[in-house]
């Protein structure tokens, strides 16, 4: 191996980088993570002690929050590809900051919750609502950390096109994790 050659431009698996494997490994797992978390949720919704829980209309605003944090990611992409720095940065901001909306949206869901006594324990359509949305939020905070990461790389370059990879990467998962929450919220307005 050449030492001038970065080791993520080696060939990996079908043709996709190392980096773009691990993604979607990571996708995999999510995915099946979420859909054990799905199917156990509609088995026992069908159990007499099922209490359905009220779905806060704060995770509306929450929702609309992660599609702004996605549509931040894919304008970072565009710019990215263009070489823009200026709108890489608007886009990773936009979406870094909607993120973190989210979480902090979500944490408030909560607080509703247990103010009006929908606590964890009392009923298992609650220990559902909290299991999900903390694993979603898990997720979240991961992607957050990625985007700090890349946000500072971005930064600090002129040439915004060397990050165009990552910053690709960065925006699947998001779109992803968008497409997972807009699946649960989905599943908790039909229950």
């Amino acid at each position: 191996m050449d030492k001038h050659q970065p080791i993520n431009s080696e060939p990996g698996i079908l043709k996709l980088s190392h980096a773009q494997v691990f993604l979607y490994l990571l996708l995999a797992v999510v995915t099946i993570l979420f859909l054990f978390l799905t199917n156990a949720y509609v088995f026992r919704m069908n159990f007499e002690d099922w209490q359905s829980l009220p779905v806060p209309s704060l995770l509306w605003v929450n929702t609309c929050s992660l599609v702004v944090a996605s549509m931040g990611m894919g304008w970072a992409t565009r710019a990215a590809k263009t070489n823009n720095k200026n709108n890489l940065k608007i886009g990773l901001f936009v979406g870094g900051l909607f993120a973190l909306f989210f979480l902090t949206g979500q944490f408030l869901a909560w607080q509703q919750l247990i103010a009006y006594g929908y606590v964890l324990a009392d009923n298992p359509a609650n220990t559902f609502f909290y299991l999900i949305t903390a694993l979603h939020g898990l997720h979240i905070s991961g992607g957050i950390v990625a985007w700090i990461v890349i946000t500072k790389k971005s930064w600090k370059t002129d040439d915004a096109k060397s990050r165009s990879a990552q910053v690709s990467l960065l925006a699947t998962y998001w779109h992803y994790l968008l497409l997972i929450w807009v699946m649960m919220f989905g599943l908790f307005l039909s229950t």
